[in-house]
């Protein structure tokens, strides 16, 4: 009974993949038809980082420090996913380039709300993904050093 949402969201999923009909890949929205796909890609890496969280946390695998480091490098993950769709909807829906000029000239356009998006959405990259891939290293270390431990045993 507990799974019925899941197995339902499964199926809604499988018709959606397996049936699809005209795709909105190309036009004022979408610049290129990849474009389509890497935001896909995006909501379903995203999707994959929230299913982690889920499973670690669901199974109470929080107690050990690898999976807790894994935890976090996929909130991390999760965010920076979500933050690359906004910031991708900003850029390609932006009627004007946030950047003007070439060489030493350039400077920053910044004269609205959603080229501020733009503008935060690609520089919080380090923000995110750095803490991202350490956690992540952090958390299989620490899993290969507790089983290297209990090998010894």
């Amino acid at each position: 009974m507990r799974h019925r949402p899941l197995l339902i969201l499964a199926a809604v999923a499988g018709l959606l993949v397996g049936s699809p009909a005209t795709s909105l890949a190309w036009g004022v929205m979408w610049p290129t038809e990849g474009s389509y796909v890497h935001q896909t890609a995006h909501l379903l890496f995203a999707g994959a980082m929230l299913f982690f969280i889920y499973e670690i946390s669901h199974a109470h695998l929080q107690k050990f420090r690898g999976f807790r480091y894994l935890l976090w490098a996929c909130g991390f993950l999760a965010v920076w996913n979500l933050d690359a769709v906004i910031g991708h909807w900003a850029d390609w829906t932006l009627s004007n380039p946030v950047i003007m000029g070439y060489g030493f000239g350039r400077r920053l356009l910044m004269y609205d709300f959603q080229t501020w998006v733009v503008y935060l959405t690609k520089i919080d990259h380090f923000v995110l993904l750095v803490p991202a891939f350490y956690l992540f290293y952090l958390g299989l270390k620490t899993l290969a050093r507790e089983e290297g431990d209990r090998s010894r045993d």
